[in-house]
């Protein structure tokens, strides 16, 4: 009778809260299948809301700053990590929504921020072009050239990107209400990002996000499986400009100054480092990978500050030779990159104390 009891309390407490149980493609499909996952998903989300009322300006400014950079490292995650096509150019699809959003700023903002990233992902098709011939480290050199002949157009293009001085944005509104700081300004950035995290989760599950994955695995294999290369990896190069488009007109909101500096080719190695060092291939590693990027230089910053004037100048020349020996420690000593730190101290906290 109490192996019966116990047995029955066991499958249901699993059909109740285990994550390994999934009756059904929905429940398999869902973001949180649990309803302990639902309800920490819905406290996470009210905590995002909940925190300009917590922060002060500086760190909600720097929290912004990692929410746009995850936006854009999530888009070139589902074209590297996703398709596997290797793209050095991310900066200027973000350079291409931050200079049309600043022609919609104030109460078209929003409107400006769908509008930049449109315009980027209608570039990013043309892009995607030279896709269809070449790949590897040529596709590479093709996406670098496009970076390099954007930032020509940015310096000279003065009537659209203002030439070397830029372009202002006035604050963004919404309904009347100035978004005149970061905390204000949160607000506009989950609205876009959230969504966007959200389909860029589920598509990588749907029929068009595992087409990306057989063609990134083996793209013979993938030919012969039915997978139709054309829009494949046009679709790729497209929603991967979309969502950089997206930042760089939250970004240009951000700053409310947009100038060529701002997209330059280390801003794309960047970006490829956040997908690199968070974990090529995931959706968890692109918000890692670019918390990685933007905290940690700002963590030197505070360093170097707090050590004062005597020791800041030999300290802040030896700011990004520590942040490049981090990034290659990854790379060495964990090439899956933080998400499989994280797999590694989950699995263990899952079956501790047990020794396997």
């Amino acid at each position: 009778m109490w192996y019966r009891i116990a047995r029955k309390l066991s499958e249901t407490y699993s059909r109740r809260f285990a994550r390994a149980v999934r009756e059904s493609y929905a429940e398999d499909e869902a973001y949180a299948p649990t309803p302990l996952g639902r309800c920490a998903l819905a406290l996470f989300l009210g905590l995002l809301f909940l925190l300009p009322l917590i922060l002060g300006p500086y760190p909600m400014y720097v929290l912004s700053l990692t929410a746009i950079a995850a936006l854009g490292a999530l888009g070139l995650h589902l074209l590297v990590g996703g398709a596997g096509l290797i793209s050095l150019g991310q900066a200027a699809f973000l350079g291409i929504g931050a200079y049309t959003a600043s022609h919609l700023s104030g109460p078209l903002a929003p409107l400006g921020v769908l509008a930049g990233g449109l315009l980027a992902a209608l570039v990013g098709l043309v892009l995607g072009l030279p896709s269809l011939r070449i790949k590897g480290v040529y596709l590479a050199i093709a996406t670098l050239a496009f970076q390099f002949l954007a930032i020509l157009v940015f310096n000279n293009w003065e009537s659209f990107t203002g030439g070397i001085r830029g372009r202002n944005l006035a604050p963004a509104e919404i309904l009347g209400h100035p978004l005149d700081s970061p905390g204000a300004l949160w607000y506009l950035i989950l609205a876009f990002t959230v969504p966007l995290f959200f389909y860029g989760k589920r598509l990588l599950s749907t029929r068009a996000g595992r087409a990306w994955l057989a063609l990134r695995d083996n793209e013979l294999s993938a030919q012969v499986a039915g997978v139709e290369l054309v829009p494949t990896k046009l679709s790729a190069f497209l929603l991967s400009a979309f969502y950089a488009g997206v930042a760089g007109g939250l970004l240009a909101n951000l700053y409310r100054t947009v100038t060529p500096e701002h997209f330059l080719f280390g801003v794309s190695v960047q970006y490829l480092a956040m997908v690199i060092v968070g974990g090529a291939g995931t959706v968890l590693g692109a918000v890692l990978g670019a918390a990685f990027v933007v905290l940690v230089p700002e963590l030197l910053n505070t360093l170097v500050g707090a050590l004062g004037p005597a020791y800041a100048g030999a300290l802040a020349a030896l700011r990004n030779v520590v942040f490049g020996t981090l990034i290659l420690a990854f790379l060495i000593l964990e090439p899956r990159g933080l998400v499989g730190l994280w797999s590694r101290v989950r699995d263990y906290l899952r079956t501790w104390p047990l020794p396997y």
